[in-house]
C-alpha cells in the first residue's frame, strides 16, 4: 500500500516538476519552484518556519508547495473558513434579527411590565461602519421613539437587554490575556452594540516619557474605572499601549506607551458588558423623551418565553454577504466569532463557538477535505493555538472558488494594493489589480491567503504562512510581496 501511494505521489510531482520547468524554458521567467526555495532558503528566513502552497482554481490540484502539509498559526486567514462557510450554509441573503418587544399589560399611557431587546448576535448593530443603518449615537434614541409612538410614558418594570441566543462566555478560552481589554478582542455577545468597543483618547502634545493623560472615553461608560500607566514615546513608535481586563470586568489598567504627536491620540478598548450598556443607554434615551422606567436597566442571559412578548419593532442588518465582506476587507474578529456562534445557532444544537467549530469541520470532511492538520479553537484567528496547513486553506479557497465563481469569491476578498488590510501591498507591482487575499498578523506570525490571475491569466489560489521569525514585520511584509509577485509572474 505504502508503495503505492508514493509511486503515485511521485508520478505527481514529477509530471508538476516537468511542465513548470518547460515553462521556465518557454517565458524566460524562473519556475515558480524555483521562486518559492530560493525565497524559503534565503538568509533571512532561516530561523523562520515556513509554508506556502499554491493550487489550480480550476482543477483544485496542488501546483507547488513548500511545507505545505505542515501546520501553522494562521492567525487572521483562519477567517477564511467561518466566513466563507458560514455564507455557504445560512445563505447570502441571511440577515440578523434584533427584536423589539414588551411583555405585560399596556393600558393607557403605562406599560406594566417590561421592555424587551433581544438580541440575535448581530455583530453590526449600532455599528458607525454601515451608513444605511443606525449607529450607537442614533440606536437608543430610535428604540425610545418607537415607544413614544406607541404612547407609553410609564414603564413599571426593566429595560431587558436579551442576549440568550448564545449560550457562551463571549471570548474564546485561549485567547491571551494581554488582547483581552482591546476591542479586538471583545468576543462576540448575544447582543452586540457599537461593534463592543470603546474609545480613549489621550492628550500626546507632550514631551516623550511624560505620561499621556486620557481626555475623553466615548462613548461613555457607566462604572467603568481606567488605571492609567501610558506614557509618551517617539512620534514613529506606534501604538504599544495594553488594557488588561477581559468581559464584565470594569476595573481596566492601561500601560505601555503611545507616539508623541499634535492631535489626541486614540486606543481602542472592548466594552465590558454591551447589553449592559446597551440597556442604559436605552433608559437614558427614554427619560430625554419623559418616558420613565421604574426598573433598573438589566441584561439577562436566561431567555423569556416568547410566547409572553409582544413584539412592536425588528430591526434587521445588512445580508449576510455584506457582513462577510467587511470582516474580511478589516479583519473584523467580533463579525468571525459572531458567525461562527451563528452557525450553532441554525445549523446545530447551541450558540456557542464549540458547537460552531464542530459543524465547520463536520462540512469540511463531507467535502471530502483532510482535516488532519486543522485545529480551531475560535472562528477569527485571534487564538495562537489555531493550526492549519498552507494546503489544506489553499485547497478550500480554490473549491469554493469553483463552486460559486470567481466574480462572487473576489468579491468578499479585499484587493491588493486597493481596500482593506492589503491595500498598502503590491502597490508599485505589476501583480497590482491580481490579486485578491485575507492578511493575518500577530507577534512574529504572518500569512496571506487568497487569489492570483497569474500573468499567465490563469487563476490560483495560494497561501503563505510564516511563524516565529526574528525580524521587523515590515520587513516580513516586503518578504511576502516578492514572493506574490514572484508567483504571479512565473505562473
Amino acid at each position: 500500500m505504502h508503495c503505492i501511494i508514493l509511486e503515485s505521489q511521485m508520478k505527481r510531482y514529477i509530471l508538476v516538476f516537468s511542465l513548470l520547468f518547460l515553462s521556465l524554458f518557454t517565458n524566460g521567467q524562473p519556475s515558480v519552484f524555483e521562486v518559492i526555495n530560493q525565497w524559503a532558503d534565503a538568509e533571512l528566513m532561516k530561523h523562520a518556519h515556513v509554508g506556502v502552497a499554491i493550487h489550480d482554481v480550476e482543477t483544485g490540484n496542488l501546483i507547488a508547495g513548500y511545507n505545505h502539509e505542515k501546520s501553522f498559526v494562521p492567525a487572521s486567514s483562519l477567517k477564511l473558513f467561518t466566513s466563507l462557510i458560514s455564507l455557504t450554509q445560512l445563505g447570502s441573503d441571511f440577515q440578523y434579527e434584533t427584536k423589539l418587544a414588551y411583555e405585560g399589560i399596556l393600558t393607557d399611557s403605562i406599560l406594566t411590565g417590561n421592555l424587551h431587546i433581544v438580541g440575535s448576535g448581530d455583530p453590526s448593530l449600532g455599528s458607525r461602519r454601515f451608513a444605511e443603518k443606525l449607529n450607537f449615537n442614533e440606536l437608543p434614541a430610535y428604540i425610545a421613539s418607537r415607544l413614544q409612538k406607541l404612547g407609553i410614558k410609564i414603564i413599571t418594570g426593566n429595560v431587558i437587554c436579551d442576549e440568550s441566543v448564545f449560550d457562551a462566555y463571549p471570548i474564546a478560552p485561549s485567547w491571551q490575556w494581554n488582547d483581552l481589554g482591546s476591542s479586538y478582542a471583545s468576543g462576540a455577545w448575544g447582543l452586540n452594540v457599537n461593534e463592543n468597543e470603546y474609545e480613549i483618547w489621550y492628550d500626546v502634545n507632550k514631551p516623550g516619557g511624560e505620561m499621556a493623560d486620557i481626555l475623553t472615553v466615548v462613548p461613555d461608560i457607566p462604572y467603568l474605572n481606567l488605571e492609567n500607566e501610558v506614557f509618551i514615546a517617539d512620534e514613529n513608535s506606534g501604538d504599544n499601549a495594553y488594557i488588561f481586563g477581559g468581559p464584565y470586568t470594569f476595573d481596566k489598567r492601561i500601560v505601555g506607551t503611545i507616539p508623541k504627536g499634535k492631535q489626541p491620540f486614540r486606543v481602542r478598548g472592548s466594552i465590558p458588558d454591551p447589553p449592559q450598556l446597551l440597556a442604559r443607554s436605552v433608559v437614558k434615551a427614554l427619560s430625554a423623551l419623559g418616558i420613565n422606567s421604574a426598573g433598573p436597566a438589566v441584561h439577562v442571559q436566561k431567555k423569556v418565553g416568547e410566547q409572553q412578548l409582544i413584539p412592536f419593532d425588528t430591526l434587521k442588518s445588512l445580508p449576510l454577504r455584506d457582513l462577510v465582506k467587511s470582516a474580511n476587507f478589516f479583519s473584523l474578529n467580533l463579525y468571525s466569532e459572531s458567525f461562527l456562534k451563528t452557525l450553532g445557532v441554525i445549523k446545530g444544537e447551541r450558540g456557542s463557538g464549540s458547537e460552531g467549530i464542530r459543524l465547520i469541520m463536520s462540512y469540511m470532511k463531507e467535502k471530502g477535505f483532510d482535516t488532519a492538520s486543522l485545529h480551531m479553537e475560535d472562528g477569527s484567528g485571534l487564538s495562537a493555538r489555531n493550526l492549519v496547513s498552507p494546503s489544506l486553506i489553499s485547497h478550500f479557497l480554490a473549491t469554493y472558488t469553483n463552486d460559486n465563481g470567481i466574480e462572487n469569491t473576489t468579491t468578499l476578498l479585499p484587493m491588493a494594493g486597493k481596500e482593506g488590510t492589503v491595500r498598502r501591498l503590491l502597490k508599485s507591482s505589476p501583480a497590482k489589480g491580481k490579486v485578491w487575499m485575507k492578511s493575518g498578523s500577530m507577534n512574529k506570525i504572518m500569512s496571506y491567503t487568497g487569489l492570483i490571475k497569474a500573468s499567465s491569466g490563469k487563476w490560483l489560489s495560494f497561501s503563505i504562512m510564516v511563524n516565529s521569525y526574528n525580524f521587523t514585520s515590515s520587513v516580513m511584509r516586503n518578504q511576502m510581496e516578492a514572493l506574490i509577485e514572484g508567483i504571479y509572474k512565473s505562473l
